[in-house]
């Protein structure tokens, strides 16, 4: 039993380890020494992750283990040296594969290893099962339709949101319209989105230029402080001057007996006191100074915080547009598929007179598309699309009627 599981896990570690990364697919990176990378990832349509401090890295086509030694080298390469850091990369979720067809929820569907056609039907909760005599296509289609207008209104909102994000780290004071919005401009929807996305954007920008203008009211400050100390540090040179001026001709008639000596104590304890009023106005002048330069340093670093904070926040506005959108393709499939969806109940029928499903696998293979003739133990690869045949019913027999109604004709007759 525990050599069973053992085998189990190891032989799921190399399933993972031998999966090939594709667009769509969501990974998760943590390097101990790198917090700022630390997250959930999204390949995108081009192939690519973006990674702070790193940028973008090209993965289709790779293992999680490639991936993992590509971060630990452009890390090192960027700390210029020394042992490269150790990056975990595991999944989170695999892109999807598809199946259309006579199936209960057709649509996209996160990939898992070891999937199998039949898995795949299961995981569409199984074959298409229509109630007799009622569709409920109606239904479908106008839930359909809602969840494609929700999906829709949500999708406006991470593009105005996209275009404010890009605006305020480039320093601009507006953003450009997205232009799929700018077709919009008349729905009272799309106006309020972008009013207060724009809202947020002027929010942001007078709270950087009040701080600014702060800053220049505190270096103000301190300058006509610092002038004014300077002033009195002229004055007190001066007087040092002349005090140092007395006291030496003060000792040079001391030194011939003609200076009385509490005279020369007095002067010397006037210049002493002279040159610790120095000391105390430079050491204020330098504090000054410091306190203008942790000013500018405060600013600077509420602007990068400014700065981390939107970029994170756009990357994930990406990460869920890229998401959204594909919902929405699948949103638009089921609703296709309600509106051309018909009754199924033949497959019964057929399965009863022996006959079995045939399935139709398209798998992608470069710049090539082929269909593969599958049984419900073929293998699905991620990105595949699994085609279950649609059995059309033949005409039903008078007994037939009688057998799903549950009584004879003449009863129904009556």
């Amino acid at each position: 039993m525990a050599l069973n599981v053992v085998l189990m896990l190891a032989s799921t570690a190399a399933v993972a380890d031998e999966y090939r990364l594709g667009v769509s697919d969501r990974v998760k990176i943590k390097v101990q020494e790198w917090p700022d990378l630390a997250g959930e990832y999204t390949i995108t349509a081009d192939g690519d992750i973006s990674l702070p401090q790193i940028g973008n890295i090209h993965v289709v086509g790779e293992r999680l283990s490639d991936l993992s030694r590509e971060i630990s080298k452009q890390l090192q390469r960027r700390a210029s040296g020394g042992e490269p850091p150790i990056a975990a990369v595991e999944m989170v979720q695999y892109r999807p594969f598809s199946i259309v067809g006579d199936v209960q929820r057709p649509g996209d569907y996160p990939y898992r290893p070891g999937l199998t056609v039949l898995k795949a039907i299961s995981i569409a909760s199984g074959y298409y099962r229509p109630e007799f005599g009622l569709l409920r296509l109606d239904r479908d289609i106008a839930l359909a339709k809602g969840q494609i207008r929700e999906l829709s209104l949500k999708q406006n909102r991470l593009l105005a949101r996209q275009a404010r994000l890009t605006a305020a780290l480039a320093g601009n004071n507006d953003f450009t319209v997205p232009p799929s919005l700018a077709e919009q401009r008349d729905d009272p929807s799309i106006s309020v989105i972008l009013d207060s996305e724009r809202a947020v954007l002027a929010l942001e920008n007078d709270t950087s230029r009040s701080e600014k203008a702060a800053l220049e009211n505190i270096k103000t400050l301190y300058q006509r402080e610092i002038d004014s100390l300077n002033g009195q540090v002229q004055a007190l040179a001066g007087e040092r001057e002349t005090t140092e001026v007395q006291l030496k001709q003060l000792r040079a008639l001391s030194t011939k007996g003609l200076a009385l000596a509490p005279t020369l104590f007095t002067l010397e304890r006037a210049l002493a006191q002279i040159v610790n009023e120095q000391m105390a106005i430079e050491t204020a002048i330098t504090k000054a100074h410091e306190s203008v330069a942790l000013a500018e340093q405060g600013l600077h670093e509420r602007s990068l915080e400014r700065k981390r904070k939107d970029t994170q926040e756009l990357r994930e506005t990406k990460d869920q547009l890229s998401e959204l959108r594909t919902r929405i393709r699948t949103e638009v499939d089921l609703l296709t598929e309600a509106e051309i969806s018909a009754p199924a109940e033949a497959r019964a029928r057929l399965a009863a007179r022996g006959q079995q499903s045939t399935f139709t696998i398209i798998r992608r293979d470069g710049q090539t598309t082929r269909e593969i003739a599958a049984d419900e133990m073929t293998s699905v690869l991620p990105d595949d699309i699994v085609k279950v045949p649609v059995i059309h019913p033949e005409p039903y027999a008078p007994s037939d009627v009688a057998n799903l109604s549950g009584s004879s004709p003449a009863k129904a007759d009556r």
